[in-house]
């Protein structure tokens, strides 16, 4: 079943001639699937949240939850957001400083869409609290909570809703690296073990592979691709995608020739033998890319000049000048001097392909 359809939603800030954000999009969910849109800054993925919480409204188009209308012009239908069956985790968490833990998750029982009555309320908030593992913080005001600790108590409260639909704007931001990478899993876990349907937006790519069960790639209101994160990874169809996704060492290369399913494309001091695309044309320029994890130094390969090397993590960070093309490959071992000469080799099928600039 589907959990939330948006069909040719437009959405424009300030009227007709305004800025326009969303342009026809179309996006489906189904019922307990994860959703990540993914995006930079300002590509329209935190209005399509507010949209599909009712925080904005469409400025055209139709809007369903489990089948049902809440937005459609056609048929006359606003639901407010207090009336959809949805829970929201906002970036700043937009927890109450003055109530403590217990009081943020048991006032929104008692007085938002649920309505529970007082005994009922504290013990649905003593649930989700243990469920948490932040029972033993029920009495501590939130100001006296770390980030993780805050995050909880947020993520506490939209799910002692029972919300069909927990929507997450960010939700791991304001964590430190191994926090969220914990969290991260903790989260993913929970959703499931509910059965709830999420949307979550991000700009991290870590967030995203980690979350996700379907990946939407936002730009401009536009959903570029939209797959398994380790298709949109592994099977970027863009350049501007891939860059999302992780580094990419790029050359401008040439088609040569196209035969029996391969392309022959000439980059820098070589000419690669690489499986043909239905868009590929004789004499046409290309942007031909590789990560570095499938890139290393070797006794044979591309010629190169070391122009900077330093400490990243547990590894050396190497930029090679290569024919002009700045490339970036890392390896374990002691810095090599700038000057040095050396050869990158790339795994098979490390190679990817995407139209010229």
């Amino acid at each position: 079943m589907t959990a939330i359809a948006l069909r040719n939603i437009e959405k424009r800030f300030g009227g007709n001639n305004g800025l326009s954000v969303l342009q026809g999009l179309d996006l489906t969910i189904e019922e307990g699937e994860a959703y990540v849109l993914l995006g930079r800054s300002g590509c329209g993925k935190t209005t399509t949240l507010r949209l599909i919480a009712g925080l904005e409204e469409p400025s055209g188009g139709e809007l369903l939850i489990s089948g049902d209308a809440v937005y459609s012009p056609a048929k006359k239908v606003w639901v407010p957001p207090e009336q959809r069956p949805i829970g929201m985790v906002f970036q700043s968490y937009a927890l109450w400083p003055t109530m403590t833990v217990m009081e943020n998750v048991r006032f929104t029982l008692a007085h938002g869409r649920t309505r529970l009555k007082r005994a009922e309320a504290l013990e649905r908030s003593r649930q989700v609290l243990e469920m948490m593992q932040i029972m033993h913080l029920a009495d501590r005001r939130v100001t006296q909570l770390s980030g993780g600790q805050q995050q909880r108590v947020a993520l506490a409260r939209a799910i002692a809703q029972r919300p069909r639909i927990l929507l997450m704007d960010e939700p791991l931001s304001n964590l430190d690296p191994q926090l969220r990478s914990d969290v991260r899993g903790e989260l993913r876990k929970l959703c499931k073990d509910l059965g709830i349907s999420s949307v979550i937006v991000t700009h991290d790519r870590d967030d995203a592979l980690g979350l996700a069960d379907q990946v939407g790639v936002m730009s401009n209101g536009k959903i570029l691709q939209q797959a398994e994160p380790a298709t949109v990874m592994n099977q970027p169809r863009s350049l501007f995608i891939a860059r999302l996704f992780d580094e990419m060492n790029t050359f401008s290369g040439r088609i040569l020739a196209l035969e029996e399913g391969l392309a022959s494309i000439e980059i820098a001091d070589r000419t690669l033998q690489l499986p043909a695309q239905e868009w590929m044309s004789l004499e046409q320029q290309v942007t031909v890319g590789a990560r570095p994890a499938r890139q290393h130094f070797a006794d044979e390969g591309m010629a190169g000049t070391i122009i900077e090397s330093h400490l990243e993590g547990q590894m050396r960070r190497n930029k090679v000048d290569v024919d002009g093309a700045v490339q970036t490959i890392y390896h374990h071992g002691a810095a090599l001097e700038v000057g040095t000469r050396v050869h990158i080799a790339t795994d098979e099928n490390g190679w990817l392909v995407f139209p010229g600039d």
